[in-house]
Formats: structure tokens, sequence, C-alpha cells
């Protein structure tokens, strides 16, 4: 990972994460905001993995947090996780097939991971979140606004952050 990706990675997030906080979170689509920093983070854990994917994660979800004035450091936590777990997950599959697939499966398991995680770390804070309307008014009409723009999104992050051909060392057995 170059200091240059980091830092377009960085400012990437940084101005999706303001413009998550001021257009797209008053936008009410179907009962839901579109989740477009969740999506970049998707894309940008995808492209270079695990330890971008946290670091990035931490520094949108420190700025959202600020912005929000929310408890400071819960959305951090999240898109942390969030981050580098798809960067795991980006290791393990690979990037030679076809792009469609894996980054929808990405973009499922964030977004519902994302909901998931908060329950549990409401709960651990003792706060209460509905589950029910949740899951019905709020999961599942974001999980489908985040389908319909994963891909878009993720060839706009491909485009800034192009994937470097890397030479492969051969593994050589001295039998």
């Amino acid at each position: 990972m170059s200091p240059v990706d980091a830092a377009k990675a960085a400012v990437l997030l940084l101005v999706l994460a303001i413009a998550q906080v001021t257009i797209f979170n008053p936008l009410e689509l179907v009962d839901g905001p579109p989740d477009v920093l969740l999506l970049a983070l998707v894309a940008v854990a995808l492209l270079r993995g695990p330890l971008l994917g946290a670091v990035g994660g931490f520094w949108a979800g420190l700025v959202v947090d600020t912005a929000t004035l929310g408890t400071l450091g819960l959305t951090s936590l999240l898109y942390t996780l969030v981050g580098y777990w798809l960067g795991r997950y980006g290791e393990g599959t690979s990037a030679r097939r076809s792009q469609l697939p894996r980054v929808m499966i990405a973009v499922a398991i964030g977004t519902v991971g994302y909901a998931v995680a908060t329950v549990v770390v409401h709960f651990m804070l003792g706060t209460t979140v509905p589950l029910g309307p949740l899951v019905a008014r709020v999961v599942l009409p974001q999980l489908a606004l985040n389908l319909l723009l994963a891909y878009p999104v993720f060839l706009l992050v491909r485009r800034l952050l192009p994937v470097a051909r890397r030479e492969r060392a051969e593994v050589i057995l001295a039998g």
C-alpha cells in the first residue's frame, strides 16, 4: 500500500462521510437512506485489504461521529470492524473472476453486519433498540438501496484507487 493510495482513500472517505451526513442521511428513500459511505468503505477494503479497510473505517466513523455529535467512537468502532472483516473477505476471494458477485456479497455482509453490530453495541451500552422495526423498516430497505448502488460506487472507487499489477513471487520448494 503506497502513501498516495492511503491519502486518496482518506480524502475520498472524508468527502463521502461529509456527504453522507449532509446529503444522504436526510434523504429518505424507501424508509431509509442509502449508506454510500459504507459502500465506499467496502470498495476500499476489497481493493486494498484489511489494514486500509480498518484504518479507513476508523477515519470515516470518526468524521461521522464528530459531524453528527453522536456517541464518539461508536461509528468508528463499527466501521473499523466492517472495514477489517471485508478486507479479509477480499483477500480470501479471487479478484480475477467477475467482480459483481464479490461486491454484492461484500455489500450484503457489510450492511447486515453493521446493523447487527449496532444492535449489539447499543445493547452493551444499555440502550434499547427495537429489533422488529429496525429489521423491517431500516435494514431491508437500506440493504436494497445499498445493493442497487454497490457496483457503481465500487467502479468509482476502483477508478480512484486502481489495482496495480503485482508480480507474484513463486515459492520454490527444495526437495
